[in-house]
């Protein structure tokens, strides 16, 4: 099975925590008021564990720990940690740095790490995350469409973002990719004006983000550090040609 670069994996992982992803949350935060109850974010995180750059500790349990969890309950579960055994240092390193820090009972809602740790910790989840996207791309994507997506950074960072989303999310756009493929649609800029196309018009809130996506992709953050890590400046025209189509799609919408 063909892999991306690591370096422009890590690159478009941590655009993905730093436009799509937030910041530190704890469940400990419902009961001592540091989550205000009267914002949004209340009932968005009423069911995520503790959560940072969109990891969340409880639920994505299995990245980081071996074996089963001990329970199901999230707020049961907490003092469970301290018997769990990570899988790799990666894991350990991002997970122990917050129970040094304390960030449990002393952080704020939505805080990151200070100066040069947020993105030491960005580094450690690109690695932590990596292993799923292969486990995803293995499974749902086909090798023609691998060998595509691999290669070509828009739609790179775009099935990361589908990574974080969970595999349903994944599989979804697998699906759809493969199937614009089997049509004779090789050409990496249509195929990503179309996965966009169809995240524009997707139903669910997880889905959405096509517009805020088609604006990072056009960005000089995306072109200066993406493309250089790729260092093949045939993907700026692409790019600029799919950006105009986006925009005129918003505007009539």
């Amino acid at each position: 099975m063909a892999q991306p670069n690591a370096a422009l994996f890590e690159a478009a992982t941590k655009l993905v925590i730093d436009n799509f992803e937030g910041g530190y949350f704890h469940p400990f935060m419902y009961k001592d008021g540091r989550l205000n109850p009267n914002s949004k974010s209340f009932d968005f995180m009423s069911k995520s564990g503790e959560t940072l750059y969109g990891l969340d500790r409880h639920a994505g349990h299995s990245l980081y720990y071996t074996g089963q969890r001990i329970s199901s309950n999230r707020d049961a579960d907490i003092p469970n940690k301290k018997f769990y055994k990570y899988k790799n240092n990666d894991s350990a390193n991002f997970w122990q740095y917050l129970d040094k820090a304390n960030a449990a009972n002393l952080w704020t809602w939505n805080s990151e790490p200070p100066g040069k740790d947020a993105d030491a910790l960005k580094t450690l989840a690109s690695a932590i995350i990596y292993p799923a996207f292969l486990g995803y791309a293995k499974k749902y994507l086909s090798e023609a469409a691998q060998n595509i997506v691999f290669n070509y950074p828009p739609l790179l960072f775009h099935f990361i973002y589908a990574t974080w989303n969970g595999p349903g999310f994944f599989e979804r756009w697998s699906k759809k990719i493969d199937a614009d493929i089997n049509k004779g649609i090789n050409n990496p800029a249509s195929l990503l004006e179309l996965q966009l196309m169809y995240r524009a018009t997707a139903t669910s809130k997880t889905d959405l983000g096509a517009a805020k996506m088609k604006k990072l992709l056009q960005s000089p953050e995306f072109i200066t550090l993406l493309l250089k890590k790729k260092s093949n400046a045939v993907f700026l025209a692409p790019l600029i040609f799919i950006g105009a189509g986006l925009l005129y799609y918003y505007s009539k919408k």
